[in-house]
């Protein structure tokens, strides 16, 4: 299937055409026929004589009734753009193709309608005038075909001229990440809550499970209708009915996005290019209306660069985005249009103050350029691109020499060269070495990435928590190392104060000393000092403060931290004045 909207002036014959087209009256609510007048979305289907299946969107052309039409082009990219021959072009004629533009829709059929009302020397004007209108504008390919729904006139040609347009504008890819903008909500008898929309991105069928965007509300698809047919899977591209379970009616509205959880950057807050509308004023901080998708919101924009080609947006309700979306900026005091927007990027990194200069680079660089590190997993979503695509994006990147595979994460080159001149420099001479949480700190990352990105390099050893110069020998060889061993194992169980508390705390960290209440104690001491307190367990059943004391022939001040180490360890369990075995304690014998 593929979807088409239509788009014009009010009265000029949009739905007529539809139905003549379709034999289906897109006007679905009682007001609509009472009244003559499109007020909502119209939705039709027919197929073609290619054997294309086409659902249309048929939008309401009176101004009043913008938004409406708006929701229904948000997901589209071929158009049959209407024009009344009877009244030729008019105000909502201009904005219909201005909002197009700004959408990006560059495929469609232009109906000249009521074409049998007039006479040939009347209409040859009008059709001039059209083309003439369009000749400047993004639909300057699309023909140009008289038509009058009541006589018949020119039906045909305007479905073969379809049928070509539709040959011509690719479809929509499958990305394998759908994104349906939901249009209609509605609750059937029986059927729960059911929704349609355009879909997009990748297929959906039966027992899938989804969430909503803008809530994280998550669903599963009970039910898959196209075209009034029941089907297990529909493909992008179509117009698409979902029965939805897990979700009331009142939990879903038009506007909303339902895509697969992890897969879309659901957010507030958007990096953009602008594209402003014909004479349309745009401040360079201003509030305005955003339509996008299916639905409408209050946002705030707020230039990047002076002259108003990038902005960041703010939106009021989280939306599920990617790079390459576009969307409608409209005043809604002056009630018109000002710009549209193409997202450059979904999770703008860093203050606005660096945007524009990021924003301008070919997305690929734009990926890494204010972020450095990028987990491989967030590159789809990042960029709008199917798992295999992002995965040949990535490679490029590195085999182009902009970045390189750290674990499971992407980073730009210039920054890891940046990173490893300045680890290199912190610790080329320390023999000590400088800890890894204050090498990742400078990464501005966590340690887990700086110990993968540092073990790469040769110039580096990561031990014990410690980055040191892999020239230099480990601290655990050092003549200081050694020296302080022999001064505390001197008095192994009541060892003197460390005058280097540096290297003592290194030391601590190759399990070199252990720290036992702010002493350091040697392994080796400990160790000993921990048999002695098993086997004094295993032939008296307890030991006392004092016999410990007279055990390691130590003082209070040591024996104590000991004890609530091996407390600490389940060696011991402390009774009153007394110790006895632990949950640990085993005896030697």
């Amino acid at each position: 299937m593929r979807v088409v909207a239509t788009a014009g002036h009010v009265d000029h014959g949009k739905s007529s055409l539809v139905l003549a087209l379709t034999g289906t009256d897109p006007d679905r609510l009682a007001e609509e026929k009472a009244r003559g007048l499109t007020l909502d979305l119209g939705f039709a289907f027919t197929t073609l004589p290619s054997g294309v299946e086409v659902g249309f969107v048929d939008v309401p052309g009176h101004v009043r009734f913008l938004k409406n039409m708006l929701a229904g082009v948000g997901a589209i990219d071929v158009v049959v753009f209407v024009v009344s021959a009877r009244e030729g072009w008019m105000p909502q004629s201009e904005e219909h193709l201005v909002i197009l533009e700004l959408l990006g829709v560059e495929h469609g059929v232009v109906a000249l309608t009521n074409a049998d009302v007039v006479d040939g020397d009347a209409l040859a004007p009008v059709r001039r005038d059209v083309e003439t209108r369009l000749a400047r504008s993004a639909l300057h390919r699309a023909p140009v075909i008289e038509v009058d729904s009541v006589s018949g006139r020119g039906l045909d040609d305007v479905r073969a001229a379809l049928d070509q347009v539709l040959q011509d504008a690719a479809p929509a890819p499958d990305r394998e990440r759908p994104r349906l903008w939901v249009d209609r909500v509605f609750a059937p008898a029986g059927a729960g809550t059911v929704v349609t929309g355009t879909l997009t991105g990748g297929a959906i069928g039966v027992h899938d499970g989804l969430e909503v965007a803008r809530s994280g509300a998550t669903v599963r698809v009970r039910g898959v209708e196209t075209a009034h047919r029941r089907v297990a899977r529909a493909e992008p591209d179509a117009r698409v009915a979902l029965n939805l379970a897990g979700i009331d009616r009142s939990e879903v509205v038009r506007g909303d996005a339902l895509v697969r959880r992890d897969q879309w950057c659901v957010t507030t807050v958007a990096d953009v290019a602008v594209t402003r509308a014909p004479d349309a004023e745009l401040r360079p901080r201003v509030r305005l209306q955003a339509h996008i998708g299916s639905g409408e919101q209050e946002v705030s924009l707020r230039a990047l660069d002076p002259a108003g080609a990038y902005a960041r947006v703010r939106f009021t309700v989280p939306v599920a985005i990617a790079p390459g979306d576009r969307f409608v900026l409209r005043d809604p005091g002056r009630e018109e249009t000002v710009a549209g927007a193409t997202v450059l990027d979904p999770l703008p990194p860093g203050p606005e103050r660096e945007g524009a200069a990021r924003l301008a680079l070919p997305l690929a660089e734009r990926l890494l350029d204010g972020r450095g590190w990028v987990a491989a997993g967030d590159v789809p979503r990042l960029t709008g691109s199917s798992d295999h695509d992002a995965e040949r994006l990535v490679a490029e990147l590195v085999d182009e020499g902009r970045a390189v595979r750290v674990g499971n994460d992407l980073a730009a080159t210039d920054m890891v060269e940046r990173l490893l001149a300045e680890t290199h420099d912190l610790v080329t001479g320390r023999d000590g070495g400088v800890d890894l949480a204050t090498v990742a700190s400078t990464f501005g990352t966590g340690t887990e990435r700086a110990r993968a990105l540092l073990e790469r390099d040769e110039r580096f050893v990561v031990e014990h928590g410690i980055v040191r110069d892999a020239r230099i020998a480990p601290i655990t060889e050092s003549p200081e190392t050694a020296a302080l061993v022999a001064r505390l194992d001197a008095a192994p169980f009541s060892p003197p104060e460390v005058d280097d508390v540096a290297l003592a705390r290194a030391l601590v960290r190759h399990g070199v000393l252990v720290d036992v209440g702010g002493i350091a104690f040697t392994r080796s001491a400990l160790d000993r000092a921990r048999a002695l307190v098993t086997e004094h367990l295993a032939t008296r059943g307890t030991i006392s403060v004092g016999d410990a004391r007279d055990l390691l022939a130590s003082s209070r001040k040591y024996v104590v931290p000991l004890l609530e180490h091996f407390d600490r360890e389940g060696l011991t369990r402390r009774r009153g004045d007394t110790r006895v075995p632990g949950p640990t304690f085993s005896n030697p014998a």
